[in-house]
């Protein structure tokens, strides 16, 4: 599935497959609102928790419950009609969107701009991030007091984890799902 979504001056969500018409997201598009849920369910775990509170009085109507979680996700973390697909190949290219709430709402950087479950450790994180510096493993080992096959355990770990096999890979897989912004790591 690959799409570009954006809202309306009106607040709605619009959804634009690619190679297909634009619609307005409403509870009815059912395959497209289940795969979403898959997705942030998945990947984005803070995020679906806080929304599933958010929307916990609407649970009972489960169409609508999901409808709600899906177009908070999608209009708190893309905005713009632009020539980038927001969703391609399973992941998201997030955007800033501009909320009067930014820095004041208590679920920013969780809802807007969340963090992805990556299944990587804060230490392999810690580890991975400075690679993604350009760190060599004894510069990191020097730096976070540890062996160099420390360094080397946790780089694996977290090849296998991203199923990345080179740098350069985990890199682009690190880049693709932010991981590496601000706040994390």
């Amino acid at each position: 599935m690959r799409f570009e979504t954006y809202s309306t001056p009106e607040g709605e969500i619009m959804i634009a497959p690619v190679g297909e018409g634009h619609f307005k997201l409403e509870p009815r598009h059912r395959e497209f609102i289940g795969i979403m849920m898959n997705r942030i369910r998945e990947n984005y775990p803070e995020a679906y928790k806080a929304m599933c509170e958010t929307y916990k009085a609407s649970a009972d109507a489960l169409h609508y419950y999901e409808f709600l979680i899906v177009r908070r996700f999608l209009k708190c973390n893309f905005g713009d009609y632009d020539n980038v697909l927001d969703f391609d190949n399973d992941s998201f290219k997030f955007e800033f969107v501009s909320c009067p709430m930014r820095g004041e709402c208590k679920h920013d950087q969780i809802i807007c701009n969340p963090k992805f479950n990556s299944n990587l450790t804060e230490r392999e994180l810690q580890v991975m991030k400075l690679f993604h510096c350009g760190l060599n493993e004894g510069q990191i080992a020097d730096k976070l007091y540890i062996s160099i096959n420390t360094v080397l355990n946790h780089k694996k770990s977290a090849f296998r984890k991203s199923s990345s096999h080179t740098m350069a890979e985990f890199i682009t897989y690190a880049n693709r799902n932010n991981i590496f912004r601000d706040g994390n790591s």
